[in-house]
This record gives C-alpha cells, sequence and structure tokens, in this order.
C-alpha cells in the first residue's frame, strides 16, 4: 500500500475514525521538509489532522468548509470531498486541491490528498484575463465596426451569417442583431441572391472577387449604388467562410454619370496612355467615338490601325515625336471607325508626366469628335467658293446686260434719233416745201417716235415687267409662256393656273415670274424636250399659307454637276433661300427634270385704301 501512496504525486495521508494520521507518503514527507515543518510533521504519524483544521477554521472560512467535509466523510454522510485552497509561500503564490474520501472496508477513517494546482489556477487566471480582454477588443471592434457606413459581415462556407454590423439595418432594413444564423438569401432576398450567386461560389473556392451593384433602399424611393468585396477566410488552406465589405460609391457613381454625360454632350472621350509599353485605357465614350469595344488592341498599334489611310503617315509620326521629346499633343486626325466604317475627324489633346528623373511615363489628355465642325467647315468653304463664283458671274451677267443695253441704245434707239435729226433739218433747209413733203416727214418722225417707245417698253420690260404690277402673277406667268411658246412652237405646253391666286409680297411676285423665266429658258437652250407642264398654285398649311410651283419637262434630264454649277440655278436657288422658300430640283424616274419651289404667302387679299 505504500508503494502505490509513493507513486502518487499528490500529498496522502490515511486518518483513522478520529481524524489522526496514521500513515503519510513520500511526496508528504518532502513537502513537510521543503517547507520548513518538523520532522515530527514530515513524519506525520500521531498528528491530529483535524485538531489543526479546526484551530484553523476558528479565523479562516476555507478551514472551516475543509474541515466540515472531513467530518462529513468520517460520519459516512459523503463519499467525496474536494476544495480548493491558497497556500502561498513567502516568494509565490501557491494553490492546493484538497480531497478526502472514507476508508473501503469496515476500517473507519479516510484518506486525505492535497494536490499542487497552482500551475493550473495560474493559467485559469491567465485564461480569464485573456476572456475579459478578447471581449473588451471584441466589443471596441464591433462599435468601430457599426460605426462605419460600409456593410461588413462574416458567412460561413453554409452561407449562415457570423456577424454583420449596424450598416445592414441602413441598407436593408433588417436589424443586426437578428441577421447571425440566417442564411444570405433570407438577409438580401431572392433576386439579389440570384444575382451574386456566381460571386460567392467563386470566393468560397478561395478567389477575392470585387463587383458593383445597385440597391434600392429600403422604402424603395432611391436606389444606391454599392462597390462589393468578398474575402475569402482560408484556414490551413481549406475556406471556412468569407468576409463581406460593402460601400456606399454613390457620389462616386453619380459623379461617374454626369462625367459621362458631359462627355457624350460634348462628344469628349478621356485615355491614359503609358509611354514605356504604348498601352492606353478609355473612357467609354472614347470607345463610342471610335466605334471600337472592349476586345479591341487598345495599344499605339491599334490606334494607328484606327487611322485615316491619307493621315497615318503624319499622325504616327508625330505621336513618336510627342513621345520621344515629351511636351504636349495637340493635332486634328481622321479615323475610319471599325463599328460602321465611318469616317469621323478627331481632335486629340494629351499632356506627358514625367518620373522623378526626367523620364517621359505616361500620357493624359482628351479626344474629342469634331465631325460636325469640319463638316460645317467645308460647308462654309464650299458656300463661300460658289458665293464667290456667283458674285463674280453676276457682276460678269451685269457687265453683259450693260453691253447689250448700249447695244441695243446704239442700235435702236441712236438710229431712230439720228432719223429724226435728219428730218428736222430737211425741214429746215426746205424754203418752202410743199404739203405731201411735210406729211411725209411727219410720218417718218412718228415711226421714228413709235420705235423708240418700242425699244424703251421691251428694255423697261425685261428690267422690271409691268404686268406684274397690273395683274395678278397668275396672269403674269401665263402671259409670259404665251409669248414664249410663240416663240418654241416645237415644244408642247400645259399650264394649271390658279387665277385667283393673291400674292401681296413685291419680291415673291418677282422671284416666281424669274423663275420661270428661268426655267423656260433652261428648257428651251438644254433641254431638247417635247412636252412642258407647270403648275402655280395655293397651298394651306396648318399655321401659313405658301405658294407651289412646279416646271416639269420630258427632256434629257438635268445633272449633279450642273445643277451646283449653273448660274442660273444658283440664282434661281438664292432668291427661294432669301425668301425663305424651298427649292428642289429633281431627275424624275420618267426621265426629264423637275423644278419645285415653295415660297410663303400669306394670302390675303390687298388692301384697297378704302376702310
Amino acid at each position: 500500500m505504500n508503494a502505490v501512496m509513493d507513486s502518487s504525486c499528490d500529498s496522502i495521508a490515511v486518518l483513522d475514525a478520529d481524524g489522526v494520521i496514521v500513515v503519510v507518503n513520500q511526496v508528504w514527507r518532502a513537502f513537510a521538509e521543503s517547507n520548513g515543518g518538523s520532522a515530527a510533521l514530515a513524519t506525520g504519524i500521531g498528528i491530529d489532522y483535524l485538531a489543526a483544521v479546526r484551530r484553523a477554521a476558528a479565523t479562516d472560512a476555507l478551514a472551516a468548509a475543509a474541515l466540515q467535509g472531513c467530518e462529513e466523510i468520517l460520519a459516512g454522510q459523503q463519499t467525496l470531498f474536494s476544495l480548493e485552497y491558497p497556500c502561498n509561500s513567502p516568494v509565490c503564490e501557491r494553490w492546493f486541491e484538497l480531497h478526502a474520501t472514507p476508508l473501503a472496508g469496515s476500517v473507519k477513517g479516510m484518506v486525505v490528498g492535497h494536490r499542487d494546482v497552482t500551475a493550473r489556477k495560474l493559467a485559469e487566471r491567465a485564461l480569464d484575463q485573456c476572456t475579459v480582454e478578447l471581449r473588451d477588443h471584441e466589443h471596441q471592434l464591433t462599435a468601430v465596426l457599426n460605426s462605419v457606413a460600409s456593410m461588413i459581415g462574416y458567412w460561413d462556407c453554409n452561407l449562415r451569417n457570423r456577424f454583420a454590423n449596424h450598416a445592414y439595418r441602413d441598407w436593408f432594413g433588417v436589424d443586426p442583431a437578428t441577421i447571425p444564423g440566417k442564411h444570405i438569401r433570407e438577409v438580401i432576398g431572392e433576386e439579389r441572391y440570384r444575382l451574386n450567386l456566381p460571386y460567392i461560389e467563386a470566393v468560397l473556392t478561395g478567389a477575392p472577387q470585387q463587383f458593383e451593384r445597385a440597391i434600392p433602399s429600403p422604402d424603395g424611393r432611391s436606389v444606391r449604388y454599392a462597390l462589393a468585396r468578398y474575402i475569402p477566410d482560408v484556414v490551413d488552406g481549406e475556406v471556412k467562410g468569407f468576409f463581406v465589405e460593402i460601400m456606399d460609391v454613390t457620389s462616386i457613381k453619380r459623379s461617374e454619370q454626369a462625367l459621362q454625360r458631359a462627355q457624350e454632350i460634348g462628344r469628349l472621350g478621356s485615355y491614359i496612355t503609358e509611354l514605356p509599353s504604348g498601352a492606353w485605357v478609355g473612357s467609354p465614350m472614347l470607345d463610342r467615338i471610335m466605334g471600337i469595344g472592349p476586345e479591341y488592341e487598345h495599344t499605339t498599334e491599334g490606334w494607328g490601325r484606327l487611322l485615316h489611310p491619307a493621315d497615318r503617315q503624319g499622325a504616327l509620326a508625330y505621336a513618336s515625336q510627342v513621345r520621344a521629346e515629351g511636351g504636349r499633343f495637340d493635332r486634328e486626325y481622321r479615323i475610319v471607325r471599325p463599328s460602321d466604317g465611318a469616317v469621323r475627324w478627331l481632335h486629340g489633346l494629351g499632356e506627358t508626366e514625367y518620373g522623378e528623373e526626367g523620364t517621359p511615363l505616361r500620357m493624359v489628355g482628351t479626344v474629342q469628335d469634331i465631325t460636325e465642325r469640319k463638316v460645317a467647315e467645308e460647308g462654309k468653304r464650299i458656300l463661300l467658293g460658289e458665293n464667290t463664283r456667283l458674285v463674280r458671274q453676276l457682276i460678269a451677267l451685269q457687265e453683259r446686260e450693260r453691253a447689250d443695253l448700249a447695244r441695243e441704245l446704239h442700235d435702236e434707239l441712236a438710229q431712230h434719233l439720228t432719223a429724226i435729226r435728219a428730218f428736222a433739218g430737211a425741214m429746215q433747209r426746205d424754203s418752202a416745201p410743199d404739203r405731201e413733203r411735210v406729211r411725209a416727214i411727219a410720218q417718218a418722225i412718228e415711226d421714228s417716235a413709235r420705235a423708240i417707245y418700242e425699244v424703251s417698253h421691251r428694255l423697261m420690260e425685261g428690267l422690271h415687267p409691268n404686268i406684274l404690277d397690273a395683274g395678278g402673277i397668275g396672269e403674269a406667268v401665263g402671259s409670259l409662256l404665251e409669248v414664249w411658246g410663240q416663240q418654241h412652237p416645237e415644244i408642247e405646253w400645259r399650264a394649271s393656273l390658279d387665277r385667283d391666286l393673291v400674292c401681296n409680297e413685291e419680291q415673291v411676285r418677282v422671284a416666281v415670274y424669274r423663275i420661270v423665266q428661268e426655267c423656260l429658258s433652261n428648257v428651251a437652250r438644254h433641254a431638247s424636250a417635247h412636252r412642258l407642264r407647270l403648275i402655280l398654285a395655293r397651298r394651306q398649311w396648318p399655321h401659313a399659307g405658301t405658294l407651289r410651283l412646279v416646271v416639269r419637262d420630258d427632256g434629257i434630264g438635268i445633272d449633279d454637276d450642273t445643277q451646283h454649277a449653273g448660274f442660273g440655278l444658283l440664282g434661281m436657288r438664292e432668291r427661294v433661300l432669301s425668301l425663305g422658300g424651298l427649292l428642289q430640283v429633281s431627275r424624275p424616274r420618267g426621265g426629264g427634270t423637275r423644278v419645285r419651289v415653295i415660297l410663303p404667302n400669306d394670302g390675303a387679299a390687298p388692301k384697297t385704301g378704302v376702310d
């Protein structure tokens, strides 16, 4: 039995029914000797254990509890009693555990053991301290996480929540205290769960995920834009779950949308080019301007392939010079868009950014679509050219008309005036003219005067037809057609003239008359036509009346070059445009030429001057 007791690590003593020690083990003796106990204490035999405990119980509650437990063991009221108590040495803290059990069999007594549990107690105390500190840190961390506007949570591999900060209430209207234990589907909803499932499956394989999502507010009145990040929680190579961070990027998104809208309005794109590699990243608007997608090669070589063949060599040489020398890129050039084959004019601007050693690193700039401006400039250039040519032709026409007028005056008026002077001189020289001779001279003078009047009337009609003032526009056009038809009997003509047409504006009447004159002249000189049809009528629009003139022949038809080069057509177009009208010259399917004119006309009857 002694061998069994000596093999134990505890200090053991066997007590008889009166509580007196009858035997102790080696650990008991060693403890007594190492702590300054007497030889009798180290031997232990014959010492009244309960009496020692009873004396200590008078002032120590733990000793009193130990006394009561031992007495109950000896009385057979308990089969096991244990108690932990401190027993400090002068140099350190110590804790022991007292355990007592009755002797087996008929012998009365008990076995008392004292076990050194100092290491365990110190470990428990350290663990308690760590637990307190951990709870304090957890509280602080929770407070920090709850104070941020971003949603932060943790979901295990079964997609059950383990933590959710207070931002979940703001985003989803859910009390964060109720979220732990719920499946992610219950929190974010079925539709959003379906959209996020590919990212969830990917993060559970250990791959971090980042994506954007539009999230309606709990009341459904607004939408917030979120940048979501899924971060895998990997322990010993195994994914235990994932962390979730949802940041509100609504203000950034609104700014991006405003910038994108501004770029769309200005047809302006932005880019950043890394000069060492030649790779560039452009805004979505820049890709739209260039007619390319994300799959297109965004490099200097790829940009070069977009350039118009006529501009490619010069633009590439200029870009190489800017890259080599640094500085500012500022050039207009054309591209051919791959998406639709359209040719677009672009204006590229860029500033070079340098490293610490002065090495060019990147170029940051913009590209603007200036096609409309270029088209307008070209149209302006063409218009200026046409106007210049028109002015030159007008001057030439004026000089020709002046020459014709001078020739008409010389050939017609001068001849008749000379005759009148000759007749007057003959009468002066004849001292006694007879009556018949006077009558003949007078008749000759009258014939010359009539010829002078006809020439003057013809010249005045050419300058401003009197019929425009004396009659209506329909009558004037009809008279013009009658004279023209007599001059060109080989051409059959037919007219539909609105005899009740009222045209108060003199400029409109003159324009219609001159346009008809020009059309008839062109048909006679160029069309080789056999038939001509003319329509002059009113047309009522919702807010104003208009005048409609159509002249059509069955001749050879007008070509595109003649439409833009002929002085007559240019003059017609200028007249119509100056009055706010519309002129169309076309080749109908059946052949010939069709001139259609629409002019504004109030259509009111002219005032008589009588109220």
